[in-house]
């Protein structure tokens, strides 16, 4: 139970990232898969209460999306686009929309000697500042990870997600 890790990568060729940068942790069950239902469409014939045919079809993107406490600048940058001042310690929101695209990582605390990875191979990134700092709440970062296809330069359409129980180095 929980989230022990979240890390990003460069997508490669129709694959995961062969390596990941670590984020801060997420705040407390902010973690959300949000896999889309199906939309039906079905044909229908004179007389028959039940369809002839149903046809099941995507109708909208699935996601992940997930808090992030007191993000640093580079967080900022990384999920955001925008400008970083490293010296400065500054990050600028970019001027316009961004096109940010990464593979993403999850892994749940081992259990067992085992612990679960989902990834997201392509993930299209939507991040905003979500909640501003107050009295009893931190400043929070919340990242929308929208799964896209995961196609090879070749053409080959690979899976886009993969949930693997591994056992860890």
């Amino acid at each position: 139970m929980g989230i022990s890790r979240i890390g990003y990568g460069t997508v490669g060729d129709g694959v995961a990232a062969s390596t990941y940068t670590d984020l801060p942790l997420p705040t407390k069950s902010s973690v959300a898969f949000n896999f889309q239902d199906p939309k039906e469409v079905k044909i229908e014939t004179e007389g028959s209460s039940d369809p002839l045919y149903v046809v099941l079809q995507k109708d909208s993107t699935d996601y992940i999306e997930f808090s992030i406490p007191t993000p640093a600048n580079d967080v900022l940058f990384a999920m955001m686009g925008g400008e970083l001042d490293a010296t400065l310690d500054k990050w600028s929101e970019p001027t316009e929309a961004p096109d940010i695209a990464k593979s993403f990582q999850i892994d749940t605390p081992v259990r067992g000697g085992k612990k679960v990875q989902y990834t997201i191979v392509n993930g299209k990134v939507a991040a905003k500042l979500s909640q501003a700092p107050g009295a009893e709440q931190p400043e929070l970062l919340l990242i929308r990870v929208y799964k896209q296809a995961a196609i090879t330069a070749a053409g080959v359409k690979k899976a886009a997600f993969t949930r693997e129980v591994v056992t860890p180095t």
